[in-house]
Parts: structure tokens; sequence; C-alpha cells
């Protein structure tokens, strides 16, 4: 860890604008970086090296390795980092200084966050200093301010009062863009969210892991190979991650409209950790009335004049039970002529509850085929409900 000098943009002091016994520096913590080597290095103190010659081919190549160099100046901080810094008091008066107390407060454009700082010092001696390393998670991007105020007592009893304040922007390190698809039918999933992540920080940074949070409503599962490609993503340069979310047996509909929170975790160049969470997502739900069909399984194609079965459950969505009887119009669709005896008793589906039956088709015409006429009626209220077009097959 090296330390930078964050820049200074205010300071203000006792009214009588003495000058204070007491300094107070803060330095932000941070890794170095890695520079290029452009010449061979030698050590000073090794004389055989300094008095060799060195003769080679303009074409050939040394081998020269980087090194690590300490940053020199106050670097960017991203949104999601955790950012470290050293306060340090210095007593540079020639008496004891007491009751030395230091407060760490940051500001932003929305809040105030009071920082937990160690340096409560009942006496400080002439030129003797104290430190503490203070850190804290950056979850808001935008012009950041530190305030350092020090209380402290001289050896006369007087107390005094010093404030400092320290600037600092906060940067995004990435874009997320979400889009979001209802597929009810597709692949046993309710809907899949896509997620394009853009690098917009200016740095190498690797995506260790992004996964989604789901909702309580919610199951969720990517569609992308884990763990992710072990690629630094350079500026401009985008991650696209597909998720498949599927709503839980009895989740009610005014549950399933948050599908969750996005969560991204990367490493810039030289390791600094980082996280970012996306707000609540939230869905358009497709309006599913009283009553849902929903096909569990069905083949893609089959062959002509042999029976197949198709697995189908009912959901009801309403806040009363209902008495459900199954029937059949064969008239909708008469390339596949149903099997299965029709008005069956399917009995009553308390709110919220499912029931699972299986029809027989049999297909008589070639090509895609859609099924249809799936008929539900609802005894308590002489209500029926009308399924068509459920489901495609190619014949």
């Amino acid at each position: 860890m090296a330390n930078s000098p964050i820049s200074i943009s205010n300071s203000i002091i006792n009214p009588q604008n003495q000058e204070h016994k007491i300094s107070l520096k803060v330095m932000r913590l941070s890794r170095g970086g890695i520079a290029p080597s452009t010449s061979p290095s030698f050590d000073p103190l090794d004389l055989m090296s300094i008095e060799k010659s060195f003769q080679f081919d303009a074409n050939h190549r040394l081998p020269l390795s980087e090194y690590l160099l300490a940053p020199i100046q106050f670097e960017n901080i991203f949104l999601g980092e955790t950012f470290s810094f050293l306060v340090n008091c210095v007593n540079e008066s020639e008496e004891r200084l007491k009751e030395v107390a230091v407060k760490v407060e940051l500001q932003t454009a929305t809040q105030r966050i009071q920082l937990n700082c160690g340096l409560n010092i009942p006496s400080l001696e002439s030129l003797a200093s104290k430190a503490d390393v203070i850190s804290h998670e950056v979850k808001e991007a935008g012009q950041h301010i530190l305030v350092c105020s020090v209380t402290y007592q001289t050896e006369t009893g007087e107390n005094l009062f010093m404030r400092k304040f320290f600037k600092f922007p906060v940067n995004k390190p990435m874009d997320v863009k979400t889009k979001l698809y209802n597929a009810e039918e597709n692949a046993g999933f309710d809907v899949f969210l896509e997620a394009q992540i853009e690098n917009t920080s200016g740095v190498e940074m690797r995506l260790e892991r992004v996964w989604m949070d789901a909702a309580p409503s919610y199951t969720a599962i990517p569609l992308q190979p884990q763990p992710l490609p072990a690629t630094l993503a350079l500026k401009g340069e985008v991650l696209q991650v597909v998720f498949g979310l599927r709503a839980k047996t009895g989740a009610a509909v005014g549950e399933m409209t948050k599908i969750g929170r996005l969560d991204m975790e990367w490493r810039t160049r030289m390791g600094e950790r980082g996280r970012l969470q996306t707000s609540h997502l939230d869905r358009l739900v497709p309006g599913r009335g009283d009553l849902t069909l929903k096909i569990e399984s069905v083949p893609s194609s089959f062959e002509s004049q042999k029976i197949f079965p198709v697995q189908c459950t009912l959901l009801n969505c309403c806040d009363h039970s209902l008495d459900l009887s199954l029937r059949f119009d064969p008239l909708v669709s008469p390339s596949l002529v149903f099997c299965s005896p029709s008005g069956i008793v399917l009995g009553q589906i308390p709110p919220r509850g499912t029931s699972s039956f299986t029809i027989h088709l049999l297909p008589v015409n070639l090509g895609f085929q859609s099924i249809s006429g799936i008929r539900v009626t609802d005894k308590f209220l002489k209500r029926t409900y009308e399924f068509d077009d459920i489901a495609q097959i190619f014949v």
C-alpha cells in the first residue's frame, strides 16, 4: 500500500486566526502501479557491474521486466470500491497537548456519514504523532467531501478547535443496460433478463462474478458459462449475460413485478476489489386473469397418426376457490384429435393453488400444428375459460 495525499480545498481555524499547535494530514492508502522499464538496471554498490560494458546488436531485445511504481497523485475512486485513508495527527508545538479528539465525517449530495475514527488521545507529547486507518465502502457517485474536525486543550487550559475539508470525486466504473423478456411458455421460464455491462472506468478490470439476486418470488438460473471468462475488460468493452427466472409456485401476482437485483464483482489491474448492485428491476406481468394454463411438457415434433401426451397445470390467480371441470372443443383444431375424455371434474382449487392434468392428442395432418380447444368451466360462477394456441408442435 502507498500513500497519496488528498487535495485540500479549504480549512477553517479558530475565530482568532491564531496558528494551531497541531497539524492534520489525510492520505489515501492505495496500491502502486506497474511501469515499463526502458533500460537495464544495476546495483550501484556492485563495482563489477559498473565496470563491465554490454555490447549487443541493435535488433537484440533485452529481457526487461516491469517494475512496481508507487502512486504519485490521487487516483480515481470508483463507485463500489472501498476507500481507505490514513488520518495523521501531529503535535508541532513544544508543549504537551491534552484531550485530543478527531472526528471524521463524509458528506455526499444526499447524506452525511459519520466514520469511525479511533483518534481519542488523552495526552500528546511535543512532536509526537498518532494515526488511524479508516475504510469506507463508496455507495454513491458524485462529489464527496471529507470533513475532519480536531479538538484539543493546551497546557494553559485553552480549548481549541480546527476543521479541514478534503474534496474528491467518485466516478461510475461501468454502465449497465438491462432488458426483460416475458417468456411464460419458453423452456420453463417466466422471464429472461439480458444485461450488457460496459467498462467506462478507463482502467483495466476483470469481472469476477455476475449473478442475479432474485426476489423471494423468483428463482434465477444463469444461462451463460460459469465462472465468467477470465479476461481483462478494457474501456468500452461490453460483457453480455443472460439469466432465466422462474416464478415460484404459489407466488401472488402482486409480488411478481419485482424480480430482484443484479450484482457485479470485479478487480482492477492491481487487485483492488469492487462491487456494485443495481436497483430493483421491475417487470410488467402479463395479464393472467383469474385462471392461467401452463404447459409443463410437450414434444417439439412428433410423427403423424401417433398419440402423444401433453402435461398441463392450471393456476388459480384469484382470491377465491374455483370448482373446475375440463372439456375439449374439437372444431377449433381439427388437425389434432383429442383422445382424452371430455367433461372430467378437476375439483376445487384454492387461491394461488394449482391442478395438473394430462391430455392425449392424435395428429392427423402434417406441418406445424397449434394446440387449441381446451375449455375449463367454473361451476360456481358458470364461467368458461378458453385456452387456444397454447403451444405449437411440428408433425
